[in-house]
């Protein structure tokens, strides 16, 4: 009797009279000192509930590794902001409810080329000492073998300022620091990051009074979170978010969708330092592509000084041969877009006219073109690349022609792999002069650049779509396969379009990495026998989002990073992510729809068989003008019909 009378008055005498030591420290905007007075989204919750329960509340203000040492020792009652981690729950007690989810992520000098966290390899990096993600950060340096010199420090906004003042190269603090203090520290966030954790309450362990509190902070946590409004509106005042009211699903889908970026992230590293120590052969092609991009870079240096001496070119032409300029006029819509063929044939046409007495010759590697009856004859000589002696290259591209000549006006590029040619059969007072070769030589040399450039930009782009593919193959052989027969439907839809050359490429590359945000998704749901959850379904919807965020930071594949996030959108507007309706879809995005879907309901999945052809023709007739574009469904069947399949006829 005497033993629950004690208990019962220490439980009110904690109800009514508790004062707690509360530990902070400088973290904003979870909590920090404003005018020398605590402040931040944690201080305000702890405050409200203090007030809700008559709790008076001592703040102790320290370094981060001083307040984990003072909550071991019980120095402090309650620490707030901190990570939960298994190995920190066994040395403190933790509440249940999380305010907050975060993640560690990497900043950077804003003049550092940063790839991927080898980039630092032997590079100074600060972190926080005793910092959850600082330990995260140094196990993935052991994993990929990378060393580096650490530098320890108390609080992020010493990490973040050693960055600024160039003591370290890189820093590692948590993504919100990261995100509300990077412009005041002049960094720039990269994408890597790892370590998802929940931001809690902890205590000393075993405390007596750990249980009350934790009761009555879990219960005010849940509440708040209950209320989306006001959890929503107070998460925004401290984060800089815009507020607004949403689904009662989103609190659930925004943890599930943070944990899989970064879940994404870590296992992209993983499958990188897999592949570079067990498969020799992606590690030799890694390299290839870092060469190549190297000598791109090259190449688009090249690029601008051949852009100005081409404006010189020009310059020069208008002045000397004004009375040609309709002839020439197509010179100014030069693209790599153009056929080699379609354009030398152009060219030569057009050179022709300079003067009809002459059989104008173009060389190119090793090949002589010429047009005989208005159509082009090729003719290939060893030799000719690099060949700049006169009598030589004249007696070669005679005999290969079998033509004798008495005169000639030519002009070779600097580098000898190209040359024009006008050659007379018998001596005359030819129209051609030696600076109009030279000039018309130059705008060739100028296209066969361009082209070569634009041939390497799509060697690396197909090299970067089939390194992904080989990676989605890692993680879901069918995924691999299925994005095959999608990019095979596009592709013929894209011709049937009268898209040029550059679209249709690009559309299949969009086709090839539609689904390479599934990578995120763990494979137990993408291979789920049954119905998805709610919740499920809804991290499954973030995959074209995440592929576009992947796509868009290579050079060269922006426009199908477009394409793949919208390519689950629907013609009424019901689709996702963005909602878009109608011609506001890009055409890549609308056509990979269609392709998508068909492909997808005549293979078998994990949750249902295949339809049969005639079924899913039907689905696509009865869903055009509300999932897909009516115009584009038509051109589909079309498609199927020239294939032989048999269509249900609308």
């Amino acid at each position: 009797m005497k033993q629950a009378l004690l208990i019962l008055l220490l439980v009110c005498s904690l109800h009514f009279a508790l004062s707690l030591r509360v530990g902070i420290y400088d973290n904003p905007p979870q909590v920090y000192l404003l005018d020398g007075r605590p402040a931040g989204l944690y201080i305000e919750v702890l405050e409200k509930i203090a007030k809700e329960n008559g709790w008076k509340i001592e703040y102790v203000f320290a370094t981060f590794p001083e307040q984990l040492e003072n909550l071991k020792t019980g120095r402090i009652d309650v620490l707030v902001s901190i990570a939960y981690t298994e190995e920190r729950a066994k040395v403190y007690d933790y509440n249940s409810e999380a305010l907050l989810l975060n993640w560690g992520v990497i900043c950077v000098q804003k003049d550092f080329q940063y790839r991927d966290i080898t980039d630092l390899a032997g590079k100074t990096v600060a972190v926080g000492k005793g910092d959850v993600y600082g330990q995260a950060f140094l196990r993935e340096l052991q994993r990929y073998s990378v060393s580096v010199d650490l530098l320890e420090l108390p609080d992020y906004p010493d990490v973040l300022r050693a960055v600024r003042e160039r003591r370290a190269v890189a820093g590692v603090v948590s993504r919100i620091y990261a995100v509300q203090n990077h412009e005041k520290f002049g960094v720039k966030i990269t994408g890597t990051i790892f370590s998802p954790v929940e931001l809690r309450f902890a205590f000393p362990k075993g405390s007596a009074i750990n249980a009350t509190l934790i009761d009555k902070i879990d219960e005010h946590l849940r509440k708040l979170k209950s209320d989306h409004e006001a959890y929503n509106s107070l998460i925004a005042r401290y984060l800089g978010m815009e507020k607004r009211v949403i689904p009662p699903w989103l609190a659930t889908l925004l943890l599930v969708t943070g944990v899989g970026l970064v879940v994404f992230a870590s296992w992209t590293l993983s499958l990188r330092v897999m592949v570079k120590l067990k498969t020799k052969e992606l590690l030799k092609a890694n390299d290839e592509l870092k060469q190549l991009n190297e000598e791109i870079t090259a190449q688009q240096q090249e690029l601008s000084a051949l852009n100005e001496q081409l404006e010189n070119t020009y310059a020069r032409l208008e002045s000397s041969l004004k009375r040609f300029g309709d002839v020439l006029s197509f010179l100014s819509g030069i693209s790599p877009d153009v056929s080699r063929e379609d354009f030398y044939t152009m060219f030569l046409s057009s050179a022709q006219r300079f003067d009809s007495n002459a059989l104008v010759v173009l060389m190119d590697d090793d090949v002589c073109y010429l047009l005989e009856d208005g159509s082009m004859k090729k003719t290939s000589v060893k030799g000719l690349t690099l060949l700049h002696d006169r009598k030589k290259l004249l007696d070669l591209v005679s005999e290969a022609l079998k033509i004798n000549f008495e005169a000639v006006v030519y002009d070779v590029s600097k580098d000898g792999e190209t040359a024009l040619l006008f050659l007379y059969k018998d001596h005359v007072t030819y129209c051609v002069e030696e600076d109009l070769a030279k000039a018309l030589c130059s705008v060739l040399t100028i296209y066969t650049k361009l082209k070569k450039h634009e041939e390497a930009l799509a060697s690396l782009s197909e090299g970067v779509t089939r390194a992904f593919l080989r990676a989605l193959e890692f993680h879901e052989q069918h995924t691999a396969k299925h994005s095959e027969t999608v990019k095979n439907y596009a592709v013929k839809m894209a011709v049937k379009l009268d898209l040029d050359e550059r679209w249709v490429r690009l559309i299949s590359c969009a086709a090839l990495l539609h689904d390479l945000g599934k990578l995120a998704i763990p494979s137990t749901i993408l291979n789920k026998p049954g119905r998805l959850s709610a919740e499920e379904l809804q991290l499954v919807k973030q995959h074209p989002v995440i592929a576009a965020e992947i796509i868009r930071h290579i050079k060269g594949l922006e426009e199908v990073a477009e394409i793949v996030q919208h390519h689950h959108e629907r013609w009424d507007g019901k689709g996702y992510p963005d909602g878009l309706s109608g011609e506001e879809i890009p055409l890549g995005a609308r056509i990979l729809c269609v392709a998508d879907a068909f492909e997808a309901m005549t293979s078998n999945r994990p949750y249902r068989k295949a339809m049969s052809i005639s079924e899913a023709v039907s689905e696509l007739i009865n869903n055009a003008g509300k999932q897909f574009d009516p115009n584009l469904v038509l051109i589909f069947l079309e498609i199927l019909k020239e294939e032989g399949v048999m269509v249900v006829e609308s």
